[in-house]
């Protein structure tokens, strides 16, 4: 989320981002209760996005999971997504540096090797305080639709959000690949 326009503000600003895409590496994860070290910062703004990059480290200053993430500002009035101005661009510091080698379009094509595997209904439960669908569940969703005994680990994650999924909308449909 990039400063100024979040939950806490919406009344202020009439503005709020909301996550469209993410990307997440892992190289190795963390023993429980290690303090880390989190490193962000804007990436880039587009006319309605903006990218925001990750590098997480744990207490030996080891990089251990690098992410990407693509938001789009939402006009909580209109109930759309709304243009960056000049002026919220001023307001960060660019650091044009990615994380990932490759370019990264944060917009996912099903391949040919990928299959419809699961359909889910939101339940009350999954809502956030936005009134959709909490990011965090789809990992959750996705796990419940492999088949049994399959070994998931969850390493290497791409999540695009085609659009929000609210209370009892059966419609999150979900393509894996399988290696």
């Amino acid at each position: 989320m990039l400063y100024g326009y979040s939950l806490n503000t919406i009344d202020k600003t009439g503005y709020s981002w909301m996550l469209l895409y993410w990307k997440v590496k892992t190289f190795k994860r963390p023993r429980w209760n290690t303090e880390l070290t989190i490193k962000t910062w804007p990436r880039k703004f587009e006319r309605v996005s903006s990218w925001r990059d990750f590098e997480v480290y744990d207490d030996k200053e080891n990089l251990i999971l690098i992410a990407t993430t693509e938001w789009v500002l939402i006009d909580v009035k209109k109930q759309g997504i709304a243009k960056i101005t000049e002026k919220m661009k001023e307001e960060y510091e660019i650091v044009p540096k990615s994380v990932f080698q490759e370019d990264i379009k944060g917009r996912l094509k099903p391949e040919e090797n990928m299959i419809k595997t699961h359909e889910y209904t939101a339940r009350l439960r999954d809502i956030d305080t936005n009134h959709h669908v909490n990011n965090v569940n789809y990992l959750e969703f996705a796990y419940d639709a492999f088949p049994e005994n399959t070994k998931v680990d969850f390493n290497n994650i791409e999540i695009y959000y085609k659009k929000q999924i609210k209370l009892r909308r059966s419609c999150i449909d979900m393509l894996f690949k399988y290696r």
